[in-house]
């Protein structure tokens, strides 16, 4: 059990804004502490707000958009040290069910599990006699304690302003089409808007362009396409990709792999932390 897998970060008094949309092979438990922006996930936009812990599943496309200074824990552990952690009568993986959840917390909650993240920070294995035990106590005690809370929640109500109101059927589109091809002018002419606008507008409800949109979609599909064992070429051609050897470097660049080391290791049950991003 000592060599369960996670990561911990905090941020704290920085000015950032993350500045791509991404995805990753694991769990990311988010807890703001203070209330700096708002959050894409899944083709939503939701508030990110402090007293609330946010928790994103593997392969969800995601993106924070925190305005000035901050303060924020991350963790990231991968399904299979939730499995690793789990015994018949506590299923920790009972996470692992939805893509996107979010919990209140109320002001007591709040307070013990920003203490038990401080803990886990403050009981680093530091290979010292006992550090690793400490670590792996004050780990579990976190995840004991989120667990039921996140488990009896849902993703709560996504905002609704009208530019987002204009740009829900767009990502609807750009997803149920992802392996055709798929052009500015195209999508423009689709919902009847210049060019200039659709991106305007895309810009303005999610904080990201239309073709990064649809690039990191893509690369995202050809992951799990090839989780389910297709091929290299195969994968590239069903995201929509034309040029194998422009899927590759695409791949490459947002994952860390090329799509066959990818497959090889996702295979081999070797999963790391593709892209490890300490801002999440």
């Amino acid at each position: 059990m000592t060599n369960v897998e996670f990561h911990l970060q905090l941020n704290q008094n920085e000015t950032w804004n993350m500045s791509r949309l991404h995805f990753h092979d694991y769990y990311e438990l988010l807890l703001p502490l203070t209330s700096p922006g708002n959050i894409f996930v899944s083709d939503q936009v939701y508030p990110l707000e402090r007293g609330t812990l946010y928790l994103i599943g593997e392969n969800t496309l995601h993106r924070t958009m925190a305005v000035g200074s901050h303060a924020r824990y991350v963790l990231h552990i991968s399904k299979k040290a939730l499995a690793q952690l789990s015994t018949p009568q506590t299923d920790l993986t009972q996470l692992c069910q939805s893509a996107f959840r979010r919990a209140a917390l109320r002001g007591a909650e709040m307070t013990r599990i920003t203490e038990l993240f401080q803990a886990l920070e403050r009981n680093k294995n530091d290979g010292a006699f006992g550090s690793d035990l400490r670590q792996m106590m004050a780990l579990l005690e976190l995840l004991l304690r989120v667990a039921p809370l996140l488990n009896a929640a849902g993703a709560g109500e996504a905002i609704r302003n009208k530019d987002f109101l204009r740009v829900a059927p767009i990502l609807d589109y750009i997803r149920d089409h992802l392996a055709e091809p798929l052009t500015l002018d195209q999508i423009a002419d689709r919902f009847f808007l210049s060019k200039h606008y659709l991106c305007r507008v895309f810009k303005a409800a999610t904080g990201f362009s239309v073709m990064e949109y649809i690039i990191h979609s893509r690369v995202l599909r050809a992951r799990q396409l090839l989780q389910e064992g297709v091929s290299v070429q195969l994968a590239g051609e069903m995201s929509g990709f034309s040029d194998n050897s422009h899927f590759i470097r695409t791949f490459g660049h947002l994952t860390g792999l090329t799509p066959g080391k990818y497959a090889k290791e996702y295979q081999s049950g070797d999963q790391v932390l593709l892209q490890k991003d300490p801002r999440g």
